[in-house]
């Protein structure tokens, strides 16, 4: 049944959605507050030095390649460019409507919503049948605060997120980029021949993939399901408790942590993890940035481990009792998730007493009809996770999704949750994260949806590396299944500009 359907966000989750919801029929508006799309590539979020974690061919959609003149690794620019080509292919402009802020959603006695908003500084209101939410597990950029910051900046200091750093002019001043994440290791890079003088502030090293290791891109020993395989406490197939029960992921990701600390020069920059990979595998473990330790070892980035206690005129305090100077600090701290536009009521119903989400398949609260997620299941594939989420959506809403019992699916949800709060909680993303478990919740979708990979997909992804467009065949045959025609493509490739 056609229903009017509503998306907040038009990052990639909110475009694969809209496009998804309009193959199946539905009627599609897409709310998104900022003046372009892109989300976390846009521009007024996109900060100097950003690209992409994953190679090129396998952060896409299913249908819709990067251009093969992209590097390995594409810039937030071509990504923007890449997402704008889908939207224009799949012909779903006319639906997007941008510079409109949702301020509530509420749910009506009959069933939908009512959204209210503002665009241009006046109010709307519309009616639909069903909410989905896209607007991502980096919403909201998080500052940390600390005593005396208001101080600090009266006097001419600046405060930052990465995520702000676009008009920063940071030419001959003392700067300090808090965290050890991707962001802050990128921004630090980027800015550091600017700067008079660079300081990373960090609470720990972190482990830190090369793009290469020994040579070999990394993406044929990670991105695969047999690298996948080797790092599965849980949910293991006959063929990967095998390959635990020979111990070879002890030897072979201790073997790693060698050679990263070889290759990277961290002893020479002092900046050798004291926790294993393993722990790291929560949604911690990030891509190396382009000469971020030869610039720590050189002395032009300066690496303290330390976290900030406090700020007084012209710099902070360390909680150790280190004193630095600075004039600007960029925070790569990450980001909140916020839904300011759902009731407290609701909040409640989907989230758990420490904010994290509670989300059958990271898609459908059990408790609140007419409302679903979509893409608060990040992994290291999250354009393709995010559209086979979206296609799950559809499906369920043409009721061809066999759902457990709400106490069933509750007690899934809650099941694995309490087992990843064991390994190091603050790394969950709210729950909103799918890590270590990418291609198995694929897997499960797939399941779900009564299909799966070919035997040869399925084998390419455990001798060679893991391909979005291996699950397009699968995504054609669901939909035929349920009668659904493929709408009228417009004939736009993906560019290297914007």
């Amino acid at each position: 049944m056609k229903q009017k359907i509503a998306i907040v966000g038009a990052g990639l989750s909110g475009l694969v959605t809209a496009k998804t919801l309009l193959d199946y029929g539905h009627d599609v508006a897409v709310f998104e507050k900022e003046a372009e799309i892109g989300g976390v590539w846009a521009p007024s979020r996109r900060y100097p030095g950003l690209t992409t974690q994953n190679t090129r061919d396998s952060y896409a959609f299913s249908d819709f390649r990067m251009p093969k003149q992209y590097p390995e690794f594409p810039t937030g620019l071509q990504m923007l460019a890449y997402l704008k080509s889908y939207a224009q292919h799949f012909d779903l402009m006319p639906c997007i409507r941008l510079q409109h802020s949702i301020t509530t959603a509420t749910p009506e006695e009959g069933g939908g919503w009512l959204l209210n908003g503002e665009h241009n500084a006046l109010p709307f209101s519309e009616y639909f049948d069903y909410l989905v939410v896209c607007n991502g597990t980096f919403s909201e950029p998080f500052i940390p605060q600390a005593e005396g910051m208001e101080d600090f900046v009266t006097a001419g200091g600046q405060i930052l997120h990465t995520s702000k750093v676009q008009s920063a002019d940071f030419r001959d001043k003392k700067v300090t980029v808090v965290g050890y994440g991707k962001s802050a290791c990128d921004v630090a890079a980027s800015i550091a021949g600017q700067a008079r003088e660079m300081h990373l502030v960090f609470r720990e090293a972190k482990w830190k993939v090369p793009k290469r290791i020994m040579g070999i891109n990394y993406k044929y020993l990670l991105l695969t399901r047999f690298g996948e395989a080797l790092t599965k406490l849980r949910y293991r197939n006959w063929m990967e408790n095998f390959i635990h029960f020979l111990r070879l992921p002890q030897l072979i990701l201790g073997r790693m942590q060698g050679v990263f600390t070889r290759q990277q020069g961290l002893k020479a920059a002092n900046l050798v993890p004291a926790t294993s990979i393993m722990d790291l595998l929560y949604g911690e473990l990030s891509v190396e940035t382009d000469g971020f330790y030869q610039m720590v070892r050189d002395g032009k980035i300066k690496a303290v481990p330390g976290e900030i206690r406090s700020y007084h005129p012209g710099g902070f305090l360390l909680r150790n009792g280190e004193r630095l100077e600075a004039d600007i600090v960029v925070y790569g701290t990450g980001f909140s998730q916020t839904l300011p536009f759902l009731s407290k009521e609701i909040r409640k119903k989907i989230t758990d007493a420490d904010g994290n989400y509670l989300l059958y398949r990271n898609i459908l609260p059990t408790q609140v009809p007419g409302l679903a997620f979509v893409g608060y299941n990040t992994s290291f594939y999250c354009n393709l996770t995010s559209e086979m989420a979206a296609l799950w959506l559809a499906e369920h809403l043409r009721g061809n999704i066999a759902l457990p019992s709400p106490a069933a699916m509750e007690a899934q949800i809650l099941d694995n949750l309490n087992w990843r709060k064991q390994f190091r909680p603050n790394a969950m993303f709210r729950n909103a994260g799918v890590y270590p478990f990418h291609l198995t919740y694929l897997d499960w979708l797939m399941r779900d949806m009564n299909s799966g990979l070919s035997l040869p997909a399925l084998l390419a992804e455990w001798l060679v590396v893991m391909d979005p467009s291996h699950y397009e065949p699968v995504k054609q045959k669901i939909m035929k299944r349920s009668g659904v025609a493929r709408r009228n493509r417009k004939n736009v490739e993906a560019t290297t500009a914007v």
